[in-house]
């Protein structure tokens, strides 16, 4: 590997160990895999249709209007994107983590991609 991609390697990683990654996150269940923000079917049947989004979040126990804005950004049919993004950006760590551990409470996994 060249120097320069080997450097760049090196500092994505220890951004990530560092904890700068963005908001978003990438889940997976039954086979499919989105991030939270995406607009696809899988995000739409996986977690809207099947009602696992009202038990992530009441699992959460998030503040109900924080959950309320999340079902709305996540559920929506007139879904945005950049708006979504700043309600989890706007989420302390705590919070952002009580997300992703009700999130692995209901069977899905979190930025991991299993082999399909």
């Amino acid at each position: 590997m060249n120097r320069p991609v080997l450097i760049g390697v090196i500092a994505v990683l220890t951004c990530l160990a560092a904890g700068c990654e963005s908001a978003n996150f990438l889940v997976y269940k039954d086979a499919k895999h989105f991030y939270v923000t995406s607009n696809g079917e899988a995000l739409k049947k996986v977690l809207c249709e099947s009602g696992d989004i009202n038990r992530i979040l009441n699992d959460s126990r998030l503040p109900e209007a924080l959950q309320k804005e999340l079902h709305e950004g996540i559920c929506s049919p007139n879904k945005v994107k950049k708006r979504l993004l700043a309600i989890l950006e706007d989420m302390t760590p705590e919070q952002r983590s009580a997300l992703k551990l009700a999130f692995q409470t209901n069977g899905y996994e979190i930025n991991n991609i299993a082999n399909c």
